[in-house]
């Protein structure tokens, strides 16, 4: 068959030898067709050799001619022939013989399984290629053919070609390899006569200008790198234009590097413009391609059909000798040198088919058989190094001296190198693929993305085809990243059965370009970011979640990533176990890790994000699956840490492993307890490591065998301050009391309560830090960073999509392999979490043990730990290391916010199977615990950090803070460096409620009825959640004490002003959510809020008067707009709990519990007054700030508040009536109550004494501003509100001082009506009558009946008569009723003097005066708080007198103006029965009625004003007027005298019958008495009238006097009538008076002389009894007249005959002309005494002493000088008498003596210092004296009780 075969190309080269005789020889098709159909037909397996030995060599000769003589076939016979060799390959088997030789060989195995696992069956490559219909031929010649036959062919035509012999069909250069060889060569023939021959012939012109272009453009390149291979093989064929093609062929593949690299050494511009342009600049030759529609059908059979060959060829081994393996080695892994020809000639023309036809059919079949050949001889390459290193590692070879089976590489690794090095040939394929994704060429776009995949995969480097994609989508021309776009979900789409179908996941990825067109989703040009979402959309509905995320996930685990829990770090043993145990963590670390890590900032910073995404799966594998160094077995961890740690699905687990740790540290030893506190700091480190006061703790000394130090006591309340209480010191207290002889009971006790302490503290820190995982080392956080951002964007454009796709997807690797790696990954972080290592050979685990089944799952967890996950304070990291954590963190959040808001929109379409997917997600994420743990030790460390601030910069107290703190590096930052963070834990808790309301609906529906029980067990399992100090599982977030406390403090300055909006934000959004605690978490928040604006008023205040401005606020910077954060939150809080909410249903689907509304409601209104208490403080702020605005003052004269948070005060203001108008309607009682309690909270500190009825204060006044400043109340309703809340006071909680609000209400009612203009209040009379008449008939305490009469008599006195007489008569009505009411309260002080007796008399008991009641201010504020036995008894006193003080004030002017004139006799009666109440206080006189008594005096002489009234009262006034205490009174002689003027006015003939009066008549006084009280109330009535007043009177007055003087008078008749003279003297005009001067004048002049009798007798009697010297008489010591001294009745009268001298003196003269007539004889006008005198006088002329000078010497002679001692002070000014009684008459000396000097001539006094001190006379000021002279009068009427 073989000679038969090589007979047929015999007669294209001899026809002319051929005879005529023999029939034509047979073709080669048919030869073919025979030889197929032989071997389907022969059975082949009886000898062994047939397959063996003839198959191969019958190939061989088969193979040779079409090698040699291809010229001489057609095409469709050349594809026939190569079919037929292909068949013949097929049946080829290898030697057994060998195989024998040596059956112990291990070498076999690896050769065929390398080569059954690498080579892909070429079947899967070009699918179809031998059964495809070929289209019919064409008769064109083939062309001229590049390479003659070689001359050795001829000489061995005749030799038999197959023989049994050959034993070398499988050794070294044997049939079998020389058939590849032959293979290879007629692939480059055919190559260079069917694919490049056509060109040379078609066209020849362009050609040979195309030449020269090659080597021109590309030599430059070539150059540079210096390595001139590529010429080699030139001269070997002679055909026309052979060296040239063959020239350029070789230049083709020179020296270059990317196609981006080469291009920035020929352009600027890196990055074409447009693909086209590339190609032309770069691929100089394109020029040489052929067009593809010149190529025949047959060209590209006939080249499938070769390449398939070649193909197959390739697997076949050979059998060498030691020697010959050695040689061969050496010679493959050498690179071709300079003169080496060892570039072959094939490999060049399918590099050049590949790169350079146009032809996609040729091009894909030349990729798909290069990529193979390489990929296998990569393969083979690899085992025969790796053999050979085996062999000389172990020195020992089994195959030594035998032969051994060697598959030989197809290209050798050298040339594979220079390929991938040298050339850009990998690009330019890549390119060409890349280019064949067009629209025009769909139908390749299967295969053509199959070899753009294996390209990626074979490339020496995942970027080559990366950089392709990447650049095209990144171009700057749009329509260049649509087409990328679209090329990429070609790609994309396509590759989706392959990448699911890899055996392991260490192949690459398209990452790069897939995060590129992730980032392009939010990219702003619209076409681009629709492209990329429809293509997202698209792919997540196909199922490729999974695909989409490996990357990214890769990302998120990257080892570097690992972390333990805190807990495994807790049972570490001491501190040198531990750090031990982290320094060969780190250890281990830096031997995976290597140094990369320490250059990251320097390489990475620079390179774009997509360049270090990118996550090479397989150096990962290889790092992870590297056993780590081998260390001695720790302690197991124990089930605790499984539970705690490996996040078990259900929390139960957790708490009950919880509990037991909590009781197993309760219990152990003290020793064992305090080697545990000490634990944290080894003796060895520095003190400078433990810098910023990180680690504080210290070793306790040896000795210390007791329990240890508490660190931090924490008070486990409700509300879970978390304020540390310093315990130290209560300890060391106790430990200086406890001495020896103290009891040991007391120290065990102390022992025990310090240990609970501390056990407590711990415990809630423990609750606090147990959720933190920590790092093991320094991780990249832009990577993970970058991770986050790509998902972020994925969910900010299509969340459905992505949630819906990611809820779908399992993890089960099974069934995908991108997982693999990815669950590895995860099952080592899950073993790291629990203290295993992370490398190393993973734990035999079955495939379902994935902790987090579905994807979304495992994204959820993801986040989560990165948000708990910090660096450990051992670890020394960067404070950009901490900052790119918290980066992390936060990013993750964020992340989760958009997971669950997605969640929230599917839980809402309630289906249930949905709703148990969500709720067992979130169950076993245990997301909700770990976002509340982690806000919660977020803000702990918000309030420690600015604890420290506040204490000053780095002072940590030392030994405050557990375990926990000290292991995590929180970073030394400001205050508010964890607010981001908070911000995001806020919105996502904000999120979380929606989404745990939303399934909790669904479930309720689905749930069956409540009966009680299950009411009741509920409502207590809530209370033990809200006041739980850790998570609680089954409940809700709102239910949670964790959050609800959160939320508590949220607002507390401590925890930094920056957060306030997000807290905010997150209380006003979750309201409907609430639930039960909806009352518990808002209102302490409402109270908090006030604080604060409370707090602001007070700093601005502060500010206003440049005082210190407070910490808080100095140390951090608050927004302006912070108090209308806050006034927004108050109003859309308080509006939801207080206000009805009719569009509640359309608003939300959350309709809040009436009953839990109705709780919230109750506990707001309770803190109401709270609240109008600070909108009050705003708004005095504004009304300031507004009145410093209005001048404008550019230089900042005025002094205001710097404060920047009250500058918009129309907004604010706005905002404050925004808050309380709508309130009004509905709440308009409760809200008018709560005015009225601030208003009684803002009394006045200490009003005016005269003030019944308080003045509003200047912080009152602002709330009845505030409240004018409603718009929804109007005055009537204001009056309307105030009538409510008086008829139903609401209780105010927790001021137990003031519990009602009705008198307060009243007050501001008062307050109110007085600011309304006089119209206002006519206009709103009804209104303002109904609070009147509601308020008068309730039972109120007296000040509020004092305000009702206030206000009635504010409302008569400023506005005109009413008009219409119903509207007066109601008036009266109400005027009766409030009048009746206060007067009862007038008399609540008396009592009845017997029973059923109508007459009262005053309680004895003490009574306070209105001046008095200013200490006992506002007793009916007080009354509560009072104990004082005294106060409480006189309370009643104190309205008695304060209702008649009103009254007195009110009464007169109200009754006249009630009344009309007409009227005014219907009035009689009510004052009658006031007056009822009156006339017992006036008619006692004791001094404990003495305020009663003023205020009844004052009362009546209003009243008596009024002529009308008189029938009420001028009985009773004529009988008190008589009575015998009359004068017994003090200063309401004033009232008196009107009240005695009113009663002479109002009856004509009163005074008339006064002074006619017989003294007989007053039966009352004691007979001896009754002339002078007579006397004296006659000259009291004249007294009371005005000046002449009773002047026509004067001869009966006068007559009065003379009867007097005519029948025997006694000394106190006389003192009566020198007072009647002095009231003379001041009410009657001196012209009037003369008549009377002679009657005065005589019984002055009487009564002196009576005097000197008096002292004379008193003198000698003295004189008569002791015989002793009289120079100095001592007087007794005054307890009554001794012997000799004058009785006090005559004292009485010459004190009242001195008053009347001294009286009549200090009048001015020219007001006293008559006197002046009389005076010398009284007092001496010359100086007697002067030397001058006896000479001048005559002897015997008895010398006229004037009666004082007499008096004076009688005096002095008998009481001797007055020394100073003795001497009573006296005024030195007219009148000289003022002391209203004398003890003795020597009391007297000063006046005499003072009127001894005082008008004697001026010039003539001695100028003696020692002298008196003078008077100066005549007084100057006249009118001055004239008062004082009418005081002392009236004075001298009362008859006080002290004398």
């Amino acid at each position: 068959m073989t000679r038969c075969f090589e007979d047929c190309f015999r007669p294209a080269k001899q026809s002319h030898a051929v005879g005529r005789g023999v029939g034509p020889p047979p073709t080669v098709s048919e030869l073919c067709t025979l030889l197929v159909f032989l071997l389907d037909v022969i059975p082949l397996e009886l000898y062994s050799e047939v397959q063996t030995q003839y198959l191969p060599q019958v190939l061989g000769c088969l193979v040779q001619p079409l090698a040699k003589e291809m010229e001489a076939l057609s095409l469709p016979e050349l594809t026939h022939a190569l079919k037929t060799c292909f068949k013949v390959l097929s049946k080829v088997q290898m030697p057994p013989s060998y195989l024998d030789t040596e059956p112990a060989s291990g070498s076999l195995s690896p050769v065929k399984g390398e080569s059954s696992e690498v080579i892909l069956d070429t079947n899967a490559v070009l699918p179809g290629d031998e059964d495809a219909a070929f289209p019919p031929l064409k008769s064109e010649d083939s062309g001229i053919g590049l390479s003659a036959s070689s001359p050795e062919l001829s000489e061995h035509l005749r030799l038999p070609r197959v023989s049994p012999d050959k034993d070398d069909v499988w050794k070294k250069d044997g049939s079998m390899q020389r058939t590849f060889l032959c293979l290879q060569e007629l692939i480059a023939n055919f190559a260079h006569k069917n694919i490049f021959g056509v060109q040379l012939t078609a066209s020849g012109e362009e050609t040979k200008s195309a030449e020269p272009a090659g080597p021109r453009e590309e030599g430059g390149v070539r150059a540079t790198a210096g390595s001139d291979w590529g010429r080699k093989n030139v001269g070997e064929a002679k055909p026309l234009g052979g060296p040239q093609l063959r020239q350029m062929l070789s230049d083709l593949f020179t020296v270059r590097g990317s196609p981006f690299k080469t291009k920035s050494l020929e352009t600027p511009s890196p990055l074409p413009s447009s693909p086209g342009r590339k190609e032309e600049e770069e691929w100089a030759v394109d020029q040489v391609v052929i067009d593809p529609g010149s190529l025949r059908e047959g060209c590209r059979e006939a080249f499938a059909a070769a390449c398939h060959l070649l193909l197959d060829c390739a697997t076949f081994p050979v059998y060498l000798s030691q020697e010959e393996t050695e040689r061969l080695c050496d010679t493959l892994f050498q690179l071709p040198g300079a003169g080496d020809s060892s570039f072959p000639s094939w490999l060049k023309s399918m590099m050049t088919i590949c790169c350079c036809v146009t032809d996609c059919y040729l091009q894909d079949v030349a990729i798909s058989t290069l990529l193979e050949v390489i990929n296998h001889s990569q393969s083979l390459a690899l085992v025969i190094e790796d053999k050979m290193k085996r062999y000389k590692s172990s020195g020992h070879n089994p195959f030594f001296s035998k032969l051994q089976m060697v598959t030989v590489p197809p290209i050798a690794p050298g040339i594979l190198k220079v390929i991938a090095e040298k050339t850009d040939f990998y690009q330019r394929v890549a390119r060409v693929l890349w280019n064949q994704l067009n629209k025009e060429t769909q139908e390749h776009h299967v295969t053509c993305v199959e070899l753009f995949y294996r390209l990626h995969c074979l490339a020496p480097t995942a970027n080559i085809c990366e950089d392709i994609i990447c650049h095209a989508l990144l171009d700057p021309d749009k329509g260049t990243r649509l087409e990328a776009l679209f090329r990429f979900s070609i790609i994309w789409h396509l590759t989706r059965e392959i990448q699911g179908s890899r055996v392991t996941s260490h192949n690459r990825s398209f990452d790069r370009s897939l995060f590129i067109v992730l980032d392009s989703l939010a990219c702003p040009d619209g076409a681009v970011g629709a492209t990329a979402q429809g293509w997202l959309v698209r792919a997540l509905s196909l199922g490729d979640g999974a695909r989409i995320l490996e990357p990214v996930l890769l990302l998120l685990l990257q080892p570097q990533t690992q972390r333990t829990s805190i807990r495994c770090l807790k049972q570490e043993g001491s501190a040198g176990d531990w750090h031990h145990w982290f320094n060969r963590k780190r250890a281990s670390f830096k031997e995976a890790w290597g140094a990369p890590e320490l250059q990251e900032a320097g390489g990475e910073e620079s390179a774009p994000l997509s360049h270090f995404t990118t996550v090479d799966r397989e150096a990962v594998w290889a790092e992870v699956e590297k056993e780590p160094e081998v260390y001695p077995p720790g302690r197991e961890p124990g089930e605790e840490d499984l539970a705690c740690c490996a996040d078990p699905p259900d929390g139960a687990a957790c708490d009950t492993a919880d509990d037991s740790e909590r009781t197993e540290s309760a219990d152990t030893s003290p020793a064992d307890d305090s080697e545990r506190t000490s634990s944290f700091s080894s003796p060895s480190r520095e003190p400078q490591e433990l810098s910023g006061g990180e680690l504080c703790c210290t070793p306790l000394p040896a000795a210390a065998q007791g329990p240890p130090k508490p660190a931090a006591s924490l008070k486990s309340t409700v509300k879970r301050s978390l304020a540390r209480a310093d315990s130290d010191k209560t300890q060391a207290s106790e430990s200086l009391s406890s001495d020896e002889e103290a009891d040991a009971e007391l120290q065990a006790l102390s022992a025990a309560r310090l240990l609970k302490q501390q056990r407590e503290g711990r415990e809630t820190i423990e609750a606090l830090f147990k959720h933190i995982l920590l790092y093991l080392q320094p991780y990249d956080s832009r990577r993970v960073l970058y991770a986050f951002s790509v998902l972020e964007a994925v969910l900010k454009t299509n969340p459905k999509e992505f949630i819906e796709a990611v809820s779908r997807t399992s993890m089960d690797t099974s069934s995908t392999a991108h997982l693999n790696l990815v669950s590895n990954l995860l099952a080592r972080h899950q073993e790291a979490l629990v203290g295993q290592s992370f490398y190393g050979k993973l734990q035999t685990q079955s495939p379902n043990v994935c902790p987090h089944s579905l994807l979304i799952e495992l994204l959820t967890y993801l986040c989560l730990s990165f948000l708990r996950s910090y660096y450990p304070c051992y670890l020394k990291v960067s404070q950009r290391d901490v900052l790119g954590n918290r980066d992390v963190q936060v990013k993750s959040v964020e992340v989760l916010i958009r997971m669950m808001t997605q969640l929230v929109s599917v839980a809402k379409s309630a289906e249930g199977k949905n709703v148990e997917f969500i709720h067992s997600l979130l169950q076993r994420c245990r997301v909700q615990e770990f976002v509340l743990l982690s806000l919660s030790a977020s803000m702990y460390t918000s309030r420690k950090r600015c604890g420290l601030a506040v204490a000053g910069r780095g002072q940590a107290r030392r030994g405050d803070g557990l375990f926990e703190e000290h292991l995590i590096s929180l970073g030394q930052d400001q205050v508010w460096s964890e607010h981001p963070l908070q911000t995001e834990l806020l919105k996502l808790l904000q999120v979380l409620v929606v989404l745990e309301h939303h399934l909790g609906q669904v479930r309720e529906e689905a749930a069956p009825q409540a009966d009680l029980s299950r009411e009741w067990r509920q409502t207590l399992n809530f209370q033990q959640a809200i006041s739980a100090l850790r998570y609680v599982q089954p409940h809700r977030l709102t239910s949670q004490g964790l959050l609800v406390s959160a939320v508590v403090r949220g607002l507390q300055p401590a925890y930094g002003y920056g957060m306030h909006p997000a807290w905010v934000s997150l209380v006003t959004h979750s309201l409907p959510y609430f639930g039960k605690s909806l009352g518990w978490t808002v209102t302490p928040f409402l109270v908090q809020i006030c604080k604060n604006l409370d707090e602001l008023v007070k700093q601005y205040e502060s500010e206003s008067a440049k005082l210190s401005i407070s910490v808080t606020s100095k140390r951090e910077n608050i927004s302006p707009d912070y108090p209308l954060t806050l006034l927004e939150g108050l109003t859309t809080i308080s509006h939801f709990c207080l206000l009805e909410q009719p569009n509640q249903n359309k608003k939300s689907a959350a309709v809040s519990d009436p009953t839990d509304l109705k709780n919230a409601k109750n506990a707001i209104l309770e803190e109401l007054p709270r609240i109008v208490n600070t909108m009050a403080l705003l708004w005095n702020v504004l009304r300031k700030e507004e009145t410093q605005k209005r001048p404008v003052d550019l230089l900042g004269a005025t002094r205001g508040s710097s404060s920047v948070y009250f500058k918009t005060t129309k907004t604010i203001r706005q905002k404050i009536l925004d808050f309380l108008n709508p309130l009004t309607a509905h709440l308009g009682v409760q809200l008018t109550a709560a005015v009225a309690t601030v208003w009684s909270r803002r009394k006045v500190k200490r009003h005016s004494k005269t003030k019944i009825v308080p003045a509003a204060s200047a912080s009152q006044l602002t709330i009845v501003d505030l409240i004018c400043a409603l718009n929804t109340l109007q005055t009537d309703t204001v009056l309307h509100l105030v009538k409510e809340v008086v008829k139903r006071p609401p209780q105010v909680r927790g001021d137990e001082k003031s519990p009602l609000v009705d008198v307060p209400v009243l007050q501001f009612c008062y307050a109110f009506i007085q600011r309304l203009p006089a119209a206002a209040l006519q206009a709103n009379f009804p209104s303002l009558l109904g609070v009147l008449k509601e308020s008068v008939q309730l039972n109120l305490a007296p000040p509020g009946y004092f305000l009702l009469l206030s206000m009635l008599n504010d409302f008569v006195t400023r506005t005109p008569n009413l008009e219409s007489k119903k509207d007066q008569k109601d008036l009266q009505e109400v005027t009766q009723k409030i009048l009746e009411a206060v007067g009862n309260i007038a008399g609540s002080s008396l009592e009845q003097t017997s029973w059923l007796s109508r007459n009262l008399e005053v309680k004895a008991r003490p009574q306070i005066s209105l001046e008095e009641s200013d200490e006992e201010e506002d007793l009916h504020a007080d009354a509560a708080a009072t104990a004082s036995a005294m106060v409480s008894a006189s309370a009643p006193s104190v309205y008695s007198v304060q209702a008649l003080s009103l009254l007195a004030e009110v009464l007169a002017s109200l009754l006249d103006m009630v009344y009309r004139s007409d009227e005014k006799e219907k009035a009689v009666p009510l004052i009658s029965r006031l007056l009822y109440y009156v006339f017992p206080y006036l008619r006692n006189h004791s001094a404990y009625n003495a305020p009663s008594f003023r205020a009844g005096s004052q009362l009546l002489s209003s009243l008596s004003g009024y002529a009308y009234t008189k029938r009420a009262w001028k009985k009773e006034v004529l009988e008190l007027f008589l009575d015998p205490a009359f004068f017994q009174m003090d200063t309401s002689c004033v009232h008196w005298k009107s009240i005695i003027d009113h009663l002479l006015t109002h009856e004509k003939t009163m005074f008339k019958d006064l002074m006619s009066m017989q003294s007989s008549s007053l039966k009352l006084f004691s007979s001896f008495e009754q002339k002078a009280m007579l006397l004296k109330r006659q000259a009291f009535a004249v007294l009371s009238g005005e000046l002449d007043q009773y002047h026509l009177y004067l001869p009966l007055i006068q007559e009065r006097l003379t009867d007097n003087l005519r029948v025997g008078q006694t000394s106190t008749v006389a003192a009566q009538m020198f007072l009647f003279f002095r009231v003379l003297l001041l009410r009657i005009s001196p012209q009037h008076l003369t008549s009377l001067w002679p009657i005065m004048v005589s019984e002055l002049i009487q009564t002196f002389l009576q005097l000197e009798e008096d002292l004379k007798e008193d003198d000698e009697s003295l004189r008569n009894s002791n015989k002793i010297n009289r120079i100095k008489v001592s007087v007794s010591d005054g307890n009554g007249p001794s012997m000799g001294e004058i009785p006090q009745n005559e004292l009485i009268l010459y004190l009242s005959a001195c008053k009347f001298l001294d009286t009549a003196l200090s009048f001015p003269p020219d007001k006293m002309p008559l006197f002046q007539i009389y005076r010398w004889a009284f007092v001496p006008e010359v100086d007697t005494e002067g030397p001058a005198f006896p000479s001048d006088l005559e002897e015997n002329h008895q010398e006229c002493k004037p009666h004082t000078v007499r008096i004076l010497e009688l005096l002095k002679l008998k009481y001797g000088e007055i020394g100073s001692s003795d001497e009573i002070p006296m005024k030195s000014e007219f009148p000289l008498l003022r002391q209203r009684c004398l003890s003795s008459i020597r009391q007297l000396m000063p006046f005499f003596k003072t009127l001894n000097c005082a008008f004697k001539t001026q010039s003539k006094l001695p100028a003696d210092p020692r002298g008196p001190l003078l008077v100066g006379f005549p007084v100057a000021d006249s009118s001055r004296v004239l008062k004082q002279l009418e005081v002392c009068v009236e004075y001298d009427f009362l008859e006080h009780l002290e004398c």
